[in-house]
């Protein structure tokens, strides 16, 4: 087997400044309420794909806002919602039995692409319609990546936490943080990896409509990430707390209360402007209403498109691909909401 070249140890807490991997947010226009379907994308668009994209898009009608004020107001009116989470792992059956049997997460769909080399996998804890979900990518013959210092942990939150470290003991699960208050409140949380050494937060919130809900990762300005969060993705602050005796500030961001919703938490450490981000993680996805104004936005408010606005070959999806300060990718989409739509094959490589 062999492994994907890391850009950065794992145990690297900062870096000097590093190309950014092209892994980021997608958005497209799957917005709430809506997913994407899996068969429809190809893995790469290149060649003529690619040009007849470009085409369409330059073809659009121009995205103009006439002052920041409407480009805010518009984006505070947009119908968005996460939708998934997107990395890779070396093992895909190993890491599906994990959180199957450990996490208690159920398979919603699962696909095999040959001529690509990969196989993708998508778990969570309800439809994909109106809950958060995970999909994971595992490309033919890599068994192995470097989660980087960047990312942090995603949350789970279970009725009880001291049973679901037992089990996950019991399975041969890692514990690495035993049952126990947080740091300065009440919250029981413990702390499992899974077989790839991605880290879950798993804490104790009986009867949550969204087990999954949280995806942490670290950033080198925190108020610089929350503002480009609020205002060019559209979300909001929930939360922020500092936290002066272990020197690190977090703030939580997302499109409703944290309680019923997956959201963003983003973690500064004091003095830590940068982050080797490694190989393993890619994106977060978006539903949006309109990919050209959410492209629009985002060049307004300090954010990089990498991936112009536009439909997808032969399907009436849009997305675009867009980098925050700190280089971490989402991918906005949209599509015309009579169409029932599914997620993509893979957002990955976008």
């Amino acid at each position: 087997m062999r492994a994907l070249p890391a850009t950065a140890g794992r145990g690297a807490v900062a870096c000097a400044a590093a190309p950014v991997p092209r892994r980021s947010l997608l958005l497209s226009t799957a917005a709430a309420g809506v997913a994407l379907n899996a068969e429809q994308l190809p893995l790469r668009l290149t060649g003529g794909a690619a040009a007849k994209i470009r085409a369409s898009a330059d073809a659009a009608q121009a995205v103009t806002f006439t002052s920041t004020d409407d480009a805010l107001a518009w984006t505070n009116k947009d119908n968005r919602r996460l939708l998934h989470v997107v990395y890779r792992v070396g093992d895909l059956d190993k890491t599906i039995k994990f959180y199957t049997e450990c996490l208690g997460m159920k398979v919603l769909r699962k696909r095999d692409i040959p001529e690509e080399k990969y196989t993708n996998a998508f778990l969570g804890y309800g439809p994909e319609d109106s809950h958060f979900a995970i999909e994971l990518t595992y490309s033919y013959g890599v068994d192995k990546y470097d989660i980087g210092a960047g990312f942090g942990h995603f949350g789970i939150g279970v009725n009880d936490v001291a049973k679901t470290v037992e089990l996950v003991r019991a399975k041969g699960g890692k514990v690495t943080r035993e049952p126990g208050p947080v740091k300065g409140g009440k919250t029981v949380i413990a702390f499992v990896e899974d077989p790839d050494g991605y880290k879950f937060e798993i804490l104790e919130r009986p009867g949550t409509p969204e087990p999954l809900c949280q995806v942490m990762l670290r950033v080198g300005d925190l108020d610089r990430a929350i503002s480009f969060y609020e205002k060019a993705c559209g979300m909001e602050l929930l939360r922020k707390r500092d936290n002066p005796e272990y020197k690190y500030t977090v703030a939580m961001m997302g499109y409703g209360p944290e309680e019923k919703n997956a959201v963003l938490e983003l973690t500064y450490n004091y003095g830590v402007s940068e982050y080797a981000k490694g190989n393993a993680y890619a994106q977060i996805a978006i539903g949006t209403d309109d990919v050209y104004k959410t492209a629009e936005v985002v060049k307004l408010f300090g954010g990089q498109v990498v991936r112009e606005p536009g439909p997808l070959p032969g399907i009436s999806t849009k997305i675009t691909a867009i980098l925050d300060p700190d280089g971490w990718k989402s991918v906005p989409g949209s599509r015309c909401l009579s169409t029932t739509l599914t997620l993509p094959r893979s957002w990955s490589s976008l």
